[in-house]
């Protein structure tokens, strides 16, 4: 991997995210060392998601998926739903519910963003490492940048369902897999419309739609105690 990728593919987009996010939370911003580390547990869970993703042969399941993207696109729907999208998706929010959530510094519901949003940033970068090599040209330089917004979009569903719950007292347990349902299936779809021609707006449209949902929600970030449409759904079994 020469030093071109290594600047313009991984440092470059990480940092521009890392910048654009950080700015977001500039009013209360979180502890630089807090950011990093979430950062660097992002990359550690991406090296197990690999991992875990090589041993789908031992289960019959094939490890590249490209050859249902032709000959068999229900397929390739359900293996970017079940297999693709689900397991990147507990491979992100693991560590954030393993260590981010006992940080002293998460104290507001809408660090469930942010950090799940770095968190993504890191595993990002590991997948860019790993694909990058084999593009050039605007198609390096348009999946460098795409790659981490979409896993930050993504990894924002459950970042805030679980966050929430944290601050609210909620069961965490089911906001968890409340928020990894929806952002699963998200990043499933997405994954299967990007691959048709014919589907690709309908990929951008289901990005939009959660960036928008995210704006609204940090744009409420000072009424902390109002409760949403997350909420109704995390608590509806507690009655």
């Amino acid at each position: 991997m020469n030093v071109w990728i290594i600047l313009s593919g991984i440092l470059a987009p990480a940092l521009f995210w890392m910048g654009y996010f950080y700015y977001k939370d500039r009013f209360q911003p979180e502890p630089l060392e807090r950011i990093g580390a979430a950062y660097l547990l992002g990359m550690a869970g991406a090296l197990a998601c690999v991992a875990a993703l090589r041993g789908l042969p031992l289960v019959g399941l094939p490890y590249d998926p490209s050859a249902l993207m032709e000959g068999d696109r229900f397929g390739f729907l359900l293996y970017s739903l079940a297999i693709t999208g689900l397991t990147e998706e507990i491979f992100k929010l693991l560590p954030f519910i393993l260590f981010v959530l006992r940080f002293r510094s998460f104290d507001e519901s809408t660090d469930g963003i942010l950090y799940a949003c770095f968190i993504a940033l890191g595993f990002a970068s590991v997948e860019n490492i790993r694909y990058l090599p084999h593009l050039e040209g605007f198609e390096l330089l348009g999946r460098a940048f795409a790659s981490p917004l979409t896993h930050t979009i993504f990894s924002s569903i459950w970042g805030y369902s679980v966050g929430r719950a944290h601050m609210c007292g909620a069961p965490r347990f089911k906001a968890a897999f409340v928020g990894l349902v929806l952002a699963a299936v998200s990043h499933g779809l997405f994954n299967f419309l990007t691959v048709s021609a014919a589907l690709r707006m309908l990929s951008s449209l289901l990005i939009l739609s959660v960036w928008i949902w995210r704006i609204r929600i940090l744009e409420k970030a000072p009424s902390a105690t109002r409760i949403d449409g997350f909420d109704s759904v995390i608590r509806s079994g507690d009655n």
